[in-house]
């Protein structure tokens, strides 16, 4: 974080320094006779701001861009593609609902794309209080129009945005992985209250060289509603911060670590305090693991759309709310493995609780992955799986102090935790609530290629209650493959079992066995001294004596 305190330190002076030149009249106003702005809406100021802001550049000075009687208009055209700039600069309007600058292309080449601020590399720049709009909306194969455009450089530079408004630009801020040079310096971009509307794509667009790196830092804004393609697309190497910030109406991923090959690893990529809208189509892909080790870092962030998150490397997943809307038509995972394993994900502290069909709720199967998941509270409203785990023999589950609860009426066609494959460790877990006709709380299932010789399913101070509809286990089998002898624990209390099915059921029928140790007390019903069941399929009963 001392980088975000050089930040902070370097806009505070800039901020400080614009306070101290207005007071004794050194600031450049662009609305000076010397310059000449109008802001009335109709008369193109392009020049005027562009003469201005190379005056403060060259006087060291910040510029001040006063609210105008209507709008500033600033119109470019092939020969003026952007107002660029040249050196250090602070910009400083008087509020984004009183100052605005509205850009627009009356005529084009093919190819040329545009840009409302130009940052070349390696200069440092501060925009705060005003408000960008681009109002032409040309369809997008003619030209792209940026917000405000940052050159990569081999010098590094900082750059702040600070409540700022961006509306209707193809992307609002954005910036290439190369430049003239070499590129390999460091961009650090801080956001901080803004609100990004692009009219087609990217609220922030971020490449990087291999030997560069870009430093992002999101706080206190909102990021929404593009056409097409995420609201912010980074390379997976870039140095990745956001709090409190929204993001909503994303036509794809709200964030994107984009997954292709780079060299360098980020210091850190963390989500804190963010709330992901209904409206994304997806909202968090992390970064691909088989070139970058960074533990994304996701907590106390509110999903309520998905595929919520998709796992594609190390992660934690902490304090978070995961729901749906009412009306969801979606049946995605909240939380998905992706790809790229072997990864670790930790789970933690997490509350899932649709307000529609929406299963499985967590998706783990996918080979070779190392999965916690810890004090978490799993709701379901709909049918299907809450859980599902497996996918592969090299697969590690522990799950510990969890509850699942199901609908107890007939309306719930649920399954809490269905495996299969891996090795998966249950502790001191409860389920609640009906499973599907004669499914099972927990489905052992298996598949061609499992489960392996050494899968197991270790169940220890689990509580089952309450339990109205299918049974306790239910194994499906249309392989030859068996849970048989996988599956077993200690110290679990089954409490008022009310569906009067067999604890244990197999489909299609074959002798399967599994061991449950209960709780050490005084049964609630005798048992008379003669052969009982223990083991029951379809096909048959398996007896021996009681004293076994």
């Amino acid at each position: 974080m001392g980088g975000f305190a050089l930040q902070r330190t370097w806009a505070g002076a800039a901020a400080a320094r614009f306070g101290r030149a207005f007071q004794d009249g050194t600031a450049i106003n662009v609305m000076d006779p010397a310059y000449g702005a109008k802001g009335d809406g109709t008369t193109n100021d392009r020049d005027a701001f562009q003469a201005a802001i190379d005056a403060a550049v060259e006087a060291g000075v910040s510029l001040h861009v006063p609210a105008p009687p209507q709008f500033y208009r600033i119109g470019l055209d092939p020969n003026h593609d952007r107002l660029l700039i040249g050196g250090d600069l602070t910009i400083l309007g008087e509020g984004r609902g009183t100052t605005t600058l509205r850009f627009t292309v009356k005529t084009t080449n093919s190819g040329k794309n545009y840009s409302a601020f130009f940052v070349p590399g390696g200069v440092n720049f501060h925009i705060a209080n005003l408000r960008l709009e681009e109002d032409l909306h040309q369809p997008v194969e003619q030209f792209e129009f940026m917000g405000v455009f940052f050159q990569p450089s081999a010098a590094d530079n900082t750059c702040f945005v600070e409540s700022v408004d961006i509306d209707g630009f193809t992307h609002c801020l954005y910036s290439p992985s190369s430049g003239n040079d070499s590129s390999d310096g460091e961009l650090f971009l801080t956001v901080r209250d803004c609100d990004l509307h692009p009219w087609w794509t990217f609220c922030i667009g971020l490449w990087t060289v291999p030997g560069g790196h870009k430093r992002l830092h999101i706080y206190d804004s909102y990021l929404h509603d593009n056409q097409n393609g995420h609201l912010v697309y980074t390379h997976p190497h870039n140095s990745v911060y956001v709090e409190n910030t929204r993001f909503d109406g994303a036509s794809s991923w709200a964030f994107h670590f984009q997954g292709t090959e780079v060299a360098g690893d980020p210091e850190y990529q963390r989500f804190i305090c963010c709330w992901f809208g209904p409206r994304n189509t997806q909202s968090l892909i992390t970064q691909d693991r088989a070139t970058v080790a960074t533990e994304v870092e996701v907590r106390n962030c509110t999903f309520e759309g998905q595929p919520s998150i998709q796992i594609r490397s190390d992660i934690v997943i902490d304090g978070c709310y995961f729901t749906t809307s009412l009306d969801s038509t979606r049946s995605t995972s909240f939380i998905g493995a992706y790809s790229n394993a072997p990864w670790q994900a930790t789970i933690r502290n997490c509350i899932f609780a649709p307000k529609s069909n929406m299963l499985p709720q967590v998706d783990l199967r996918l080979e070779n992955i190392d999965v916690t998941i810890e004090n978490c509270q799993f709701f379901n409203q709909g049918s299907g799986a809450i859980l599902t785990l497996g996918g592969g023999v090299m697969n590690r589950y522990a799950i510990r102090d969890c509850v699942f609860y199901n609908r107890p009426d007939n309306a719930s066609q649920s399954i809490a935790i269905e495996v299969d494959n891996g090795q998966t460790t249950l502790d001191n877990c409860q389920f609640f609530g009906r499973a599907i006709g004669d499914r099972g709380v927990i489905i052992l299932r298996s598949t061609d290629i499992g489960p392996a010789a050494d899968s197991s399913l270790q169940i220890d101070n689990c509580i089952f209650k309450d339990v109205s509809g299918g049974t306790m286990f239910y194994a499906l089998m249309p392989t030859a493959n068996s849970w048989s002898g996988k599956f077993g624990g200690s110290n679990n209390r089954i409490v008022n079992l009310q569906t009067g099915k067999p604890l244990l059921i197999v489909d299609p029928p074959a002798p399967v066995y599994g061991r449950l140790a209960p709780v050490p007390a005084v049964a609630p019903t005798s048992i008379r001294s003669e052969e009982h069941t223990l083991n029951s399929s379809h096909s048959g009963e398996s007896r021996m004596p009681s004293s076994a």
